[in-house]
């Protein structure tokens, strides 16, 4: 057995990576439980009461996370030792092997330092040294390209879209028009293979574009005809009113599909959400089957979450709009988000009407 004071090489270099370093006279760190009390009120200066997820304001929550390892705060300090900014590595997929980028803020006085770069770069490095991280993703605002910028100059591949996710409510100062979507930014570290994604051929063809390398680090496997399923699946349903959303998560697609398909429609529709969102694992053939449920019910497809679920299984994004998707207000910056939200326009209009297609059926 290793003596506790022996570190081993990995652990080495995610120790360096974490090390507090001063760059520009601001001191970057990561944070512990003890550091949390001073989040809310940066927050605070930047979004008021109006970022997306309310947790930030709460210091309690954050410190526990942090002490859970369920979030990773890195900070940056102004020479005076006030707070300039922040970024989290965040445990918010089904795939314990990856983080979300999130919560990226940095407070006006100190926004042409260089904060936010820095800060992610040292995250970036962070998270590539840790061994059971396999990759990171994060969601950017679409109404503008700054963040779409920042994680691109970083590696990050842009894979999915996620319709409507921001409500125009929560934008209003920055004088949107309509519900905002999100774009995911993906970025790969290579440490070990993807599980296999099944798709019908045609949304292979798409995944072959948006993964990184073209998928190799994960077989895409285009599957003409599944099997429907024999027994029930495993799904998980989440209601989003601050988002005006409701998701359903399929880790397991079953029999009961259609069934609960329809429900959380009905429950979305009169609770007065604008989308339901489903996100499907492809890491079995059955997953052909469920994506013909989901087409036949009028849900679009618009794109990926690499690695989202367990085992590196990937996940398909996809949307049902009560209304016509905010697609004038959507900015790109790379090539690809450009060729993904015009074929992700081109799914969403090409889709037959869900009643219709049953009584075709």
């Amino acid at each position: 057995m290793l003596s506790p004071a022996i570190q081993l090489p990995d652990e080495r270099r995610q120790l360096a990576a974490e090390a507090p370093r001063s760059i520009a006279g601001y001191r970057l760190e990561r944070i512990g439980p003890g550091e949390a009390a001073a989040l809310p009120a940066g927050f605070r200066s930047v979004y008021g009461e109006h970022y997306l997820s309310a947790a930030v304001y709460d210091a309690a929550a954050t410190a526990e996370a942090l002490a859970s390892d369920r979030q990773r705060s890195f900070v940056a300090s102004a020479p005076d030792g006030s707070f300039a900014g922040h970024v989290a590595l965040l445990r918010s997929a089904p795939n314990p092997r990856i983080f979300e980028v999130g919560q990226g803020i940095v407070v006006p006085e100190h926004r042409r330092g260089g904060v936010l770069r820095h800060l992610f770069a040292m995250m970036v490095e962070a998270a590539r040294a840790d061994p059971q991280c396999d990759a990171v993703y994060g969601t950017a605002l679409t109404n503008h390209t700054i963040s779409q910028k920042v994680l691109g100059q970083y590696g990050f591949c842009d894979t999915g879209l996620e319709i409507d996710y921001v409500p125009q409510r929560m934008l209003a100062s920055e004088g949107v028009q309509g519900p905002i979507a999100t774009l995911v930014q993906y970025l790969e570290f290579g440490k070990r293979p993807a599980a296999p994604a099944y798709l019908t051929p045609e949304l292979a063809d798409w995944a072959a574009r948006l993964l990184p390398d073209g998928g190799r680090a994960g077989a895409i496997v285009p599957v003409a005809h599944a099997s429907q399923p024999v027994g029930p699946g495993g799904v998980g349903v989440l209601d989003m009113p601050r988002f005006d959303m409701a998701r359903l998560t399929v880790a397991t697609a079953g029999t009961e599909l259609p069934v609960r398909l329809a429900q959380l429609e009905r429950a979305a529709a009169t609770r007065g959400r604008r989308t339901v969102q489903v996100v499907l694992a492809l890491d079995r053939p059955v997953a052909v089957w469920a994506i013909a449920c989901l087409r036949t019910r009028g849900y679009a497809f618009s794109g990926l979450l690499p690695r989202f679920f367990p085992g590196g299984g990937h996940g398909a994004i996809f949307y049902r709009s009560f209304a016509a998707p905010n697609f004038a207000e959507i900015r790109t910056w790379s090539g690809t988000a450009a060729w993904l939200l015009e074929r992700v326009r081109t799914d969403w209009q090409g889709m037959r009407d869900p009643l219709a297609a049953r009584h075709a059926g």
